[in-house]
């Protein structure tokens, strides 16, 4: 597929200039879908991610993001994602919760949910991001 094919099959809400993209902080695009997409630069880097935390679905785009020590925490319960690949990193209310009760069935401090932040397939092309898997040919 041509830069030209590429841009006719993206609707405008599908692609992104890079210029729009700014370094340090959480770039919101509303796609066609009516679903968003966190755009995430640091330096040369870009990563996306669907807007909804993995842990009870809370907005993404209201999240605290520390570009330098690369993570991603949710408003709602803190969980912290990496943004390099979207995997969980830390829960800060299993430290509070470990001084409130012990080890139990219920409760296993040293266990690691798999929570993944939800990657959204991007290709560069010029100086445009198109969100979603364009077809190669």
């Amino acid at each position: 597929m041509s830069d030209a094919d590429l841009r006719e099959s993206s609707t405008p809400s599908d692609q992104m200039d890079l210029a729009e993209i700014r370094e340090g902080t959480i770039n919101v695009k509303v796609l066609s879908s009516g679903k968003k997409a966190i755009v995430l630069r640091r330096g040369q880097d870009i990563q996306v991610f669907g807007e909804l935390c993995p842990h009870m679905g809370a907005d993404l785009s209201d999240a605290t993001y520390c570009a330098s020590a690369g993570t991603l925490a949710c408003k709602w319960h803190g969980y912290v994602f990496g943004v390099d690949d979207g995997v969980f990193r830390d829960n800060p209310n299993e430290r509070l919760m470990t001084t409130l009760r012990g080890e139990s069935r219920y409760f296993r401090p040293n266990a690691t949910p798999r929570y993944r932040l939800r990657t959204i397939a991007f290709q560069i092309k010029g100086a445009v991001l198109y969100f979603g898997a364009q077809e190669q040919t």
